[in-house]
C-alpha cells in the first residue's frame, strides 16, 4: 500500500485562482448593476448568475488539481526542455492575449478586425496549428459575429 503525501500542484491552484478572481469580479460588479427577483430579473441578474458560477467552478479546480492532484503514474523525475516546456505554456499563453488583443482592438479597430486577431492568436495556441485551415476560419469567424451580433441582435458595433 503507498502512502500519499500532501503534494499540491501549483497550476491547479494558480487555475483555480484566476477562476475565483473571475468569479469574485464579475459577481462584485454585477450587484451595482441590480439583481432584481427571479419574476422581474434585472441587469445584474444574468452576471450574478455566471460570476456565482465561475466561483463555484473556481473553488472545484482549486480543491480537485490544485490540493489533491491525481497521482503520478511513474515516480520517476520529470525533465522538460525548454521546447517542451513552451508546448505546455503557449496554450495558457496566447489564449488570453487572444482575449486581450480582441478587448484593445474592439473599439479601436471594429468588431471584424479584434474577432479575426482573437481566432489567429488563439488558433497559434494549438499543438499543430494549421495555418491555412486558421486563417480561414479567421476570415469566416469574424463574418458569423457580424450576422450574429449586428444583424441578428442588432448590437450597434463598430465594424472596422
Amino acid at each position: 500500500m503507498t502512502r500519499r503525501t500532501f503534494a499540491p500542484d501549483a497550476g491547479g491552484l494558480i487555475a483555480g485562482a484566476i477562476m475565483l478572481a473571475i468569479g469574485i469580479g464579475v459577481t462584485v460588479t454585477s450587484v451595482g448593476y441590480g439583481i432584481g427577483s427571479l419574476r422581474r430579473m434585472d441587469t445584474g441578474y444574468f452576471p450574478m448568475l455566471l460570476g456565482s458560477c465561475a466561483i463555484l467552478l473556481g473553488l472545484a479546480i482549486t480543491v480537485r488539481h490544485g490540493l489533491f492532484p491525481a497521482p503520478a503514474e511513474d515516480a520517476e523525475p520529470e525533465t522538460i526542455d525548454w521546447t517542451e516546456r513552451w508546448h505546455r505554456l503557449r496554450p495558457m499563453l496566447l489564449v488570453p492575449l487572444g482575449i486581450a488583443a480582441f478587448a484593445a482592438l474592439l473599439e479601436s479597430a471594429g468588431l471584424l478586425i479584434a474577432t479575426f486577431a482573437l481566432v489567429m492568436i488563439s488558433g497559434l495556441a494549438a499543438e499543430k496549428p494549421n495555418l491555412k485551415r486558421l486563417f480561414v476560419i479567421a476570415l469566416l469567424t469574424p463574418v458569423g459575429a457580424w450576422a450574429i451580433f449586428v444583424l441578428g441582435f442588432g448590437l450597434p458595433f463598430k465594424l472596422y
